[in-house]
């Protein structure tokens, strides 16, 4: 299950205008219990937040309403998340503090960094491709509050994504996308993602400590080896998701390092849960098929690579044994269906 901190949850509400339009916690199926909660550990269910969300939407009338979360964007949101990002040297060492630490914030969706020569992709992507896709208010509220932290990191320095790619559609109007985001917009995109320029990752943070980061660290090492250790299954699933998506090996012993952990280790935690490493990459492999057959045109060959397959018969021979059918005919009579078996 999806899951997302009550501190940053309550962050994204009162960001996106919870007071403005004077809605009571009575009138809106709304978390409100929990997001009463300051317990930064304690997680809430992201359905709950969506469905305020989406009724705030509504309420306000705008379509916009997720990007007015960069005006509230602050490392305090992310609770002590936040400290480590504060006390990091650059740009580029507080998106991968977001990265190696985002399980503390939620869980059910996975980030990850692309990095190339002269820029830097961030992404992130649902770990549970059964859930319904996300909706253009959460979306926005995320990239926006994320690019709002990174500016709020260097205050002098307004730089901007070179490119933004949303997974809903395009938008009637694109105007504020464009002011907040610039003009190399895509949608209907696999993931939800921003590129920027590698100089602009290397700005250094005006609030770096390089005494408090490691302390910061330290101690976000040891709780998210906590939450590994209560949520590996999912935990496996989001790194073999995300290694899908790189097109990276799916082994236990690369798995393992990805987590910060010993093939060892890695072996002890699932036999503790009863679970296997090799039918969690098949159920991962499954939920990333059904995804990339039924909501995009990529041509079968195409499939089978990013399901990391070395020829299109092994996954004629998975698709036979996860749907009862090729993967040509699930593609066609799985159209109307929204989720896996």
């Amino acid at each position: 299950m999806q899951t997302i901190s009550a501190v940053f949850a309550k962050a994204l509400i009162e960001a996106v205008g919870f007071s403005k339009i004077g809605v009571t916690e009575t009138r809106i199926n709304t978390p409100a219990s929990h997001l009463a909660l300051s317990n930064e550990a304690h997680q809430i269910p992201l359905k709950e937040l969506n469905d305020f969300l989406f009724e705030l939407q509504r309420r306000i009338g705008s379509e916009d309403v997720g990007l007015l979360a960069y005006k509230k964007a602050h490392p305090g949101n992310l609770g002590v998340l936040g400290y480590a990002i504060m006390s990091s040297p650059t740009i580029h060492s507080a998106l991968k503090s977001i990265k190696e630490f985002y399980p503390l914030v939620g869980t059910g969706f996975c980030m990850f960094l692309e990095e190339q020569p002269t820029q830097v992709r961030f992404v992130g992507v649902s770990a549970d491709i059964s859930s319904p896709m996300l909706p253009r208010v959460f979306i926005d509220a995320i990239a926006s509050i994320t690019l709002g932290l990174l500016h709020w990191l260097t205050p002098t320095v307004r730089f901007m994504p070179v490119k933004a790619e949303f997974t809903y559609s395009r938008p009637r109007d694109t105007r504020l996308l464009e002011e907040m985001f610039g003009t190399g917009l895509e949608f209907d995109s696999a993931v939800n993602a921003l590129t920027f320029r590698r100089c602009d990752t290397d700005l250094p943070v005006a609030t770096f400590d390089a005494s408090l980061q490691k302390i910061h660290n330290d101690h976000l090492e040891r709780k998210k080896r906590e939450v590994t250790c209560d949520c590996v299954i999912e935990r496996v699933k989001s790194v073999v998701l995300q290694h899908l998506h790189q097109t990276k090996p799916l082994t236990v012993d690369v798995i393992s390092r990805s987590m910060g952990l010993s093939t060892f280790q890695l072996t002890r935690l699932l036999e503790t849960v009863g679970a296997r490493f090799q039918m969690l990459v098949d159920s991962a492999r499954l939920q990333h098929s059904h995804h990339l057959l039924i909501n995009t045109s990529l041509p079968l060959k195409q499939v089978s690579y990013s399901l990391g397959f070395r020829s299109q018969s092994a996954l004629n021979k998975a698709c036979e044994r996860w749907f009862g059918m090729s993967p040509g005919r699930y593609r066609v009579s799985g159209a109307s269906s929204s989720s896996p078996p």
